[in-house]
């Protein structure tokens, strides 16, 4: 009697083998990139600021930052045309601790920035009215104050007045619709008729490193 083969058998079964391997692969890799869970990471929270002697000019919109530059913007986002201020934007995160009642379904992160006093005197000290998380570079997010007690994001308030060289540091929360990934911080405000200080139609913006910053000239929404 002639021994029967072999060896189709264990091709077919090798051959289904890898086509079940390979199925089970890419419905894998489909499910790891349909959402998004961000991972909280450690940025810096405060940065060193220097202000250059004389007169500092204010940055153009649409202007691209790294994390840890510093742009020149309005002391008060209301005011665009008055005292100017330093914001120096060192990094935004994934948060922790957040209450359900403030990310209401999104994802909440942590934005950092330092800002420091240009004026001459005494005076209010700046707001961080105008900056937000961004998905894109151009569109804002639902950006507020935190909550008391939240660890990595204290609720400090800033001095009532300061002068040029003063600063304080702000942690601010930022909220990302469903899907979306905050790794930008933008400048927004649109407080003025003046085309040239129009940070709405162009934020200014900051990215980290290899991410492009991606200003655009089209309506921030």
């Amino acid at each position: 009697m002639r021994p029967r083969p072999i060896a189709p058998p264990l091709r077919r079964r090798v051959v289904v083998s890898a086509i079940a391997a390979a199925v089970l692969l890419i419905a894998g890799c489909a499910a790891s990139t349909s959402t998004y869970t961000p991972t909280p990471t450690s940025v810096p929270t405060s940065a060193e600021v220097t202000v250059p002697a004389g007169p500092v000019e204010l940055t153009e919109p649409s202007t691209a930052l790294g994390f840890g530059d510093t742009a020149v913007l309005p002391a008060n986002a209301f005011a665009a045309t008055g005292p100017r201020a330093m914001f120096t934007v060192t990094g935004i995160t994934p948060a922790e601790g957040v209450p359900d009642d403030i990310s209401n379904g999104g994802t909440a992160y942590f934005l950092y920035v330092t800002v420091t006093s240009l004026a001459g005197q005494p005076i209010a000290a700046p707001s961080v009215i105008g900056l937000s998380g961004s998905p894109d570079g151009r569109t804002p997010t639902f950006t507020r104050a935190p909550t008391p007690n939240l660890t990595g994001c204290p609720a400090t308030a800033p001095p009532e007045q300061m002068r040029r060289g003063e600063s304080y540091t702000a942690c601010l929360i930022s909220v990302s619709d469903a899907g979306q990934r905050l790794e930008r911080v933008i400048y927004w405000a649109d407080t003025s008729s003046d085309t040239s200080l129009d940070y709405k139609s162009a934020p200014v913006v900051w990215a980290p490193p290899g991410l492009s910053a991606a200003p655009s000239s089209a309506p921030a929404g």
